[in-house]
C-alpha cells in the first residue's frame, strides 16, 4: 500500500484448543526459545532500567474462530549467552488488545488497575509452561476492556505497576518484545500496518 511493504500472516486451524495452536509474530530483542544475537544491543534490558518503552501498533485483521492480538514481553532471571535457554524465563507479560468472543487469558483476575486512562483486567496464572521448559513461569495478562487494533502501549508504565505490586522483580531482565496473534482455532489473516518501539 502506498509503495510500502507490509508484513502479515494467515492461519487456518480446525477445532479449538485453549492452550493455543500457534503464535505468528514479530520478535524484537532476544528470544529465550531460539537464542542467537539480540535484534537490538539494548536487550535484554534490566527491568529497573526500563524508563521508557512504548509500543506503537496498527493491524488489520479478518478472522473467524478464537484468537487474540496479544503483544508480550519475556522476563528472564539473568543476562544470557547467545544459546537458547527457556529455563531462564521467570515471567511472561501479555497485553490483550484484541480478542474474539470466548478467548480469555489463563488464570484468574486479580486486579483491575487503571493505567494511562485504561482500566485493564489483570489476569494471573502462577505456573504455566512447565512441559515446555521443565519448570514453568508466571503469566500476567493485561486485558483491554475494548478491542484496540490500533494504538500505543506504555510497557514501562505497566511494568512499573507490576514492580510496585511485587509481581515482577526489578532486577530481572526484559529479554524481548513480541507482537502477534495467539490462535486457538479458526482462520484469519492479520496485516501489520505499524509496529515500532520507542525506547
Amino acid at each position: 500500500m502506498d509503495g510500502r511493504t507490509e508484513r502479515g500472516w494467515s492461519w487456518n486451524w480446525p477445532g479449538f484448543d485453549a492452550s493455543v495452536f500457534a503464535y505468528p509474530e514479530i520478535e524484537f530483542g532476544w528470544k529465550p526459545w531460539t537464542g542467537g544475537k539480540s535484534t537490538d544491543a539494548r536487550f535484554p534490558m534490566r527491568v529497573s532500567d526500563v524508563d521508557h518503552l512504548l509500543l506503537n501498533y496498527e493491524v488489520e485483521t479478518q478472522a473467524t474462530g478464537s484468537y487474540d492480538l496479544a503483544p508480550e514481553i519475556w522476563l528472564i532471571r539473568k543476562n544470557p549467552s547467545d544459546a537458547a535457554n527457556p529455563k531462564l524465563i521467570t515471567t511472561e507479560v501479555m497485553f490483550w488488545m484484541d480478542y474474539a468472543e470466548g478467548a480469555r487469558p489463563a488464570g484468574k483476575i486479580i486486579e483491575s488497575p487503571t493505567l494511562d486512562g485504561v482500566t485493564y483486567e489483570l489476569w494471573k496464572e502462577d505456573k504455566i509452561g512447565e512441559s515446555a521448559n521443565g519448570q514453568g513461569w508466571l503469566l500476567l495478562s493485561f486485558k483491554s476492556p475494548t478491542l484496540q487494533r490500533k494504538g500505543s502501549i506504555s510497557i514501562h508504565t505497566l511494568l512499573k505497576y507490576l514492580v510496585e505490586h511485587k509481581l515482577v522483580n526489578a532486577e530481572e531482565y526484559v529479554a524481548s518484545v513480541e507482537f502477534g496473534n495467539e490462535v486457538m482455532g479458526g482462520s484469519g489473516t492479520t496485516w501489520v500496518k505499524r509496529f515500532d518501539l520507542d525506547i
